[in-house]
């Protein structure tokens, strides 16, 4: 416990020092301290509330070109023209996604920044679809889906059994 001051003490001589520092600061002594600058301004309603200044028109076309970028990303690539069962062209499907995951995250970023609420909100929506089309390829190869899926190809005749999806594929019938 702290000693309590007694009655007959004198008083601190650096009290007037740390007077003497505090008229010095700015804001103290009527001064009015000069605000940070930032998005927000004070209204000249009475009311005295704080008002949301959006930030100019020329400023959204960066987070908007973004989301249609990701956007356009994640449309297309459900005509992916390859096989993505295994091999190469899964590790190629794999690195699109997650181009779209990470476009999807850079387009939210940027709306984030220049405060576009809807285009963040479709922002999320495209990392969120980027993640579901992950998870569709990595779940039944690490074993946490119903289907088994494997990371290599298995061919028996020793050429790549993974060709263009659209593309004829031979079938062999046992005689």
């Amino acid at each position: 416990m702290p000693p309590k001051p007694s009655p007959n003490r004198e008083p601190d001589p650096m009290s007037g020092v740390v007077d003497r520092l505090l008229a010095q600061l700015p804001g103290l002594q009527g001064e009015p301290a000069t605000p940070p600058r930032s998005m927000y301004r004070e209204s000249s309603s009475p009311g005295g509330s704080i008002h949301y200044v959006p930030p100019p028109q020329d400023e959204l076309f960066g987070p908007w070109a973004r989301v249609v970028l990701s956007l356009a990303l994640g449309t297309t690539i459900v005509w992916w023209p390859y096989s993505r069962s295994c091999g190469f062209p899964l590790l190629g499907y794999l690195g699109a996604v997650f181009t779209i995951i990470v476009s999807g995250g850079w387009a939210a970023s940027s709306a984030w920044r220049y405060r576009a609420g809807l285009a963040h909100i479709l922002a999320l929506i495209i990392m969120f679809y980027g993640l579901v089309m992950a998870a569709a390829e990595l779940l039944p190869r690490t074993g946490y889906a119903l289907d088994r899926a494997t990371w290599e190809c298995g061919d028996q005749s020793g050429q790549q059994s993974w060709t263009a999806a659209g593309s004829a594929q031979s079938v062999r019938i046992k005689t």
